[in-house]
């Protein structure tokens, strides 16, 4: 891995965990997995964040466009189903479970790698294109 495609890895990484922790009330993350209202405020401000960190990965409008497009899309369906799945294991107190864990901390993590998933991938196909 070259040194440029390190500091992609990691803007890809700082940018998500700014735009999907460091920037989002508190109201849209304990309300989105009962109200499509507040998903769409997260994930709308997600994308905000997107749109302005992409400006350090892109230099051509219509691939930022298209990235947080993509992202806006794939994050709200990722966080649509995932957040209904860890609210109802925090209702019944899943938080963790022997091996294997299926609480809702393996839920919140497994979330966590389909968002970078989407995100490597999404980035990939749009430079290789």
């Amino acid at each position: 891995m070259t040194l440029h495609q390190l500091v992609i890895v990691l803007t890809i990484i700082a940018i998500h965990w700014l735009a999907d922790f460091v920037c989002q009330a508190e109201e849209w993350a304990t309300n989105k997995s009962k109200s499509n209202s507040a998903l769409v405020q997260h994930t709308a401000m997600y994308s905000l964040i997107w749109f302005w960190g992409c400006h350090l990965l892109f230099s051509n409008l219509l691939d930022v466009l298209a990235f947080v497009g993509i992202t806006f899309v794939a994050h709200t369906i990722t966080d649509y189903i995932t957040s209904r799945i860890v609210s109802r294991k925090f209702a019944n107190k899943e938080f963790g479970s022997p091996i294997p864990n299926t609480g809702a901390f393996t839920v919140i993590g497994f979330d966590q790698v389909l968002h970078y998933i989407q995100l490597f991938g999404t980035y990939y196909l749009l430079i290789n294109r």
